[in-house]
């Protein structure tokens, strides 16, 4: 048997108090009912324990003096084996059941605390469902959590504890690559693999020089070395530069994924701070000291780095295993005792057992197996509200070389961000190259910028649904949007617009052009070419109109020297007579000695099907007339005159219609961008509180919760409604009847009333029911009071225990975002109450003038006066 490391940690000592502890101790304080198996332990997991100890015994004896940290206590200092901690669970969310994205929502949902000390092994191991209900750990917390779920979907996952680097046991990246990029990459190579599968004719490969070849190889290789370089040198923000009084010591945990289950193809460790994945023989890890799953812990006996590790569970060369397996008792127990004869016999710690002991003694072990108890630990959960966060109080910045990246809770930022990812030209991050942004609920389908300031380059790229500016009009339909500022605009649409425009090209000041599809008249491309070297004045170069004209933002009126249009084929007509593309050249002019025109028509005709050529004509404007050069040619009839010149003028109200709703389009864009941007400057330095709804309305398609608060509150708003109206019917029966009773004759049961005695009912009817109403009114009141001063004193009392109960604020904010929709619907059923209450007073009083029995009192007065 090779012989143990040397260097392993320590027995957990009394550390400070951390974040941790307090969080257990909270935990314990509040919890008035804790569940047996957190409290206390089963006599199956005392008998575990016991198992356990003899095999520390074992393995001192055998091994000599090293530390295993096999059994922590939880939250309750209650001691329980590492492997009973995991509970392999399936949570009802889809991003959860891949292993990739599960590692990296984990690694956002959790707030990291590291080791302190960073060479001790943490004093309390909790419940990987308390953890995620804290959504705060370290790297122990986080990876039994990780390979709960990843067990629970089907994966071979399995807890590593060991020794890593500092960059790791501190989550620093500034000096590695974003992986956010690297995905980004990924998609887009998929992107254009699929694009490359499509069937294409083959094209001769073009001809290679090894020379060139050799030289690229070599200058790949200078950049990377370069950019290696560069990735090591010193940073003002990377603590790692310095020296390291923990080196080579610093206790970590992380998660190992087998290849097999779950159409894994390689091991894999995955590091659950960061969701970052490491090929097993390529991990920065150090070295390796347990190994564990939801059945079984391994003790690793090998002296090596992690990369060389030989991950074979089953052979007790490389690992000793605290727990027989049923399934494989027979082969693992002879295997193990061969190796142990084959040493010259001893004593087998992994059986919890030992000896020179025969196929007897082997047989009634197998009979004997003591199976690992269930999970301990509550159902892991993560409700749909924390789902949906993702990250830790909503907001989340991590620092990587030459990039940093902000994420947000979805609806927590006013124009919906929820990701922007910022490319500096420096490793101090001062420089910024690029800046990417992802949204999400946005009215406007906005999903994704990006900003070059070097280049004044904005992309932004829409979903499909984008409404059009004007009902009538058509438009809408915007797909991605580019411009570079004072040089090009690039609008690309959705092929659902009623016009068929599917792009639109601006290089200003020199040409504007657009594609269409799917239209009736089978146009298919115009386009306006502008010369901004001729002056815009009453009289232009060549006689030109100012009418034709181009308005261009930053230089105003541009003379339009060339407009074109091009249409796709017609089958009714025939090739040579079917226009393709026609082209007005406005501004082009000639003399010679036999004519003088100004401007000419081009019309270019489809080919023949096999046909090289086509057919072309060309018409010069000459004094408003249109002829062809030379005479001999056939000469335009006036009807086709009359159809170029209305070609023409339909091309250029079409290019100004056209114009007019880009216009529209982009100044619309503008007038949101400068309304949200002031929206975030009043908003600057000030949380969103999600329950009170505000301008995001108008950015931000409403959320399921704010659904969910605007039926619960209509639906308060309804049951009251309804109870008023029971009562309502209730006192309709007869509100007379109990003050009648005295007046009544027991013997016909008629009433009649004297004035009198009338008026006294009536008063005595108003009085009672001004007193009921002025009761509820009260009882609303006290109810809201009552919700007021609880608020008040919890807020108080947030106050008083300070700034460092992390769970406490938490549970104050979720306190308060209750309380706070309790209080506006009591607040909205007094006002309505008041509301009601002189309504119900008048229709009583027309009740009781209407009311037969009371007739006396309204003929009280007439009889006076006579």
């Amino acid at each position: 048997m090779d012989p143990a490391p040397d260097a392993h940690p320590e027995p957990p000592q009394p550390e400070q108090l951390t974040q941790k502890l307090m969080r257990c101790r909270k935990l314990v304080a509040d919890t008035v009912n804790p569940s047996p198996r957190y409290s206390g332990n089963t006599p199956k997991e005392e008998l575990l324990l016991e198992h356990v100890r003899e095999f520390e015994e074992q393995f001192v004896n055998v091994y000599g003096n090293r530390f295993l940290f096999l059994c922590p206590p939880n939250e309750y200092g209650v001691p329980k084996f590492l492997p009973s901690t995991i509970r392999p669970t399936h949570l009802p969310y889809q991003e959860l059941y891949e292993y990739k994205p599960c590692a990296q929502f984990l690694a956002d949902f959790f707030n990291y605390d590291e080791l302190k000390p960073p060479d001790r092994y943490p004093t309390a191991i909790p419940a990987p469902a308390s953890v995620l209900k804290w959504q705060a750990g370290d790297c122990f917390d986080l990876s039994i959590a990780l390979a709960s779920l990843l067990i629970g979907v089907g994966y071979d996952a399995y807890c590593v504890s060991g020794f890593a680097p500092r960059f790791i046991t501190t989550r620093n990246e500034a000096r590695s690559a974003c992986p956010q990029l690297e995905w980004d990459n990924e998609e887009e190579m998929e992107a254009e693999k699929a694009e490359e599968d499509e069937f294409v004719i083959p094209k001769r490969p073009p001809l290679r020089s090894d020379y060139l070849e050799a030289k690229s190889k070599a200058e790949q290789a200078e950049i990377a070395r370069m950019q290696e370089e560069e990735m090591k040198s010193d940073s003002e923000d990377d603590p790692s530069s310095e020296e390291d009084e923990y080196e080579n010591r610093r206790i970590h945990c992380w998660v190992l994924v087998r290849k097999g289950a779950r159409e894994v193809s390689k091991d894999m460790y995955i590091e659950p701070t960061t969701g970052r994945i490491y090929d097993v023989t390529r991990c920065p890890y150090l070295k390796i000291d347990l190994i564990w799953n939801h059945r079984n812990l391994w003790v690793n006996m090998q002296v090596c780095a992690a990369s060389q590790v030989q991950l074979d569970l089953t052979n007790p060369r490389y690992f000793e295993y605290v727990m027989l397996d049923s399934e494989n008792t027979a082969n693992d127990t002879g295997a193990g005792y061969a190796e142990d004869e084959a040493g010259g016999g001893g004593a087998t710690p992994g059986g919890g057992a030992g000896g020179d002991g025969g196929e007897a003694n082997r047989g009634e072990q197998a009979s004997q197996i003591l199976d690992l108890p269930s999970a301990w630990s509550e159902r892991p959960d993560i409700t749909r509200e924390a789902f949906h966060a993702r990250c830790y109080q909503g907001e989340k910045t991590i620092f990587y070389h030459k990039c940093k990246v902000e994420q947000y809770a979805p609806y927590t930022q006013d124009d919906g961000l929820v990701q922007r990812i910022t490319l500096y030209k420096d490793v101090r991050r001062q420089i910024p190259l690029e800046i990417r942004e992802s949204f999400k609920h946005r009215r406007d389908k906005l999903f994704q910028r990006k900003r070059r300031p070097m280049q004044n380059e904005n992309v932004e790229r829409f979903l499909p649904g984008r409404p059009s500016t004007s009902a009538s009009a058509p438009g809408g339909a915007l797909k991605e949007f580019r411009e570079v500022s004072a040089l090009s605009r690039e609008l690309l649409f959705y092929n659902s617009r009623l016009d068929g425009l599917v792009r639109s090209v601006e290089l200003i000041g020199k040409k504007m052009f657009e594609f269409f599809e799917d239209r009736d008249d089978r146009l298919v491309y115009h386009s306006v070419t502008l010369d901004p070297t001729a002056t815009v004045a009453s009289t232009m170069r060549g006689g030109q109109k100012k009418g034709d004209t181009y308005p261009v933002d930053s230089m105003g009126e541009v003379p339009v020297r060339k407009m074109a249009q091009k249409y796709a084929r017609n089958p009714d007509v025939p090739a040579d007579e079917d226009i393709y593309k026609i082209s007005f050249f406005l501004i082009e002019s000639a003399t010679t000695s036999t004519y003088t025109y100004m401007g000419k028509i081009r019309v270019d005709y489809h080919r023949e099907p096999g046909s090289l050529t086509f057919r072309t004509v060309t018409y010069y404007n000459e004094d408003g007339n249109l002829r062809c050069r030379p005479y001999t040619l056939p000469q335009p009839t006036t009807q086709q005159v009359q159809k170029l010149h209305q070609m023409q003028s339909n091309c250029r109200d079409t290019i100004m219609e056209s114009y007019q709703r880009i216009q529209q389009e982009l100044t619309n864009r503008r007038k949101d961008e400068i309304s949200i941007r002031g929206m975030r400057s009043v908003q600057a330095g000030k949380k969103r509180d999600l329950t009170i709804p505000g301008n995001r309305d108008d950015v931000l398609d409403p959320s399921v919760y704010d659904q969910a608060r605007e039926s619960a509150r209509v639906e308060g708003l309804r049951e009251g409604a309804e109870e008023e109206k029971q009562e309502e019917q209730s006192s309709k029966v007869d509100i007379l009847l109990p003050y009648l009773v005295d007046f009544m004759n027991k013997e016909t049961g008629f009433v009649q009333l004297d004035s009198l005695q009338a008026e006294l009912v009536a008063k005595k009817c108003t009085t009672d029911f001004r007193k009921r109403l002025t009761d509820r009114a009260e009882i609303i009141q006290r109810r809201l009071e009552e919700e007021q001063d609880l608020l008040r004193k919890r807020r108080a009392q947030m106050q008083r225990r300070g700034d460092n109960m992390e769970r406490d604020e938490r549970e104050f904010e979720r306190y308060q975002s209750q309380a706070m929709f309790r209080t506006q619907i009591l607040e909205q059923r007094l006002a309505r109450h008041e509301m009601q209450a002189i309504e119900k007073f008048q229709e009583l009083e027309r009740t009781l003038q209407e009311d037969p029995r009371l007739a006396a009192m309204w003929q009280k007065e007439p009889a006076a006066g006579r």
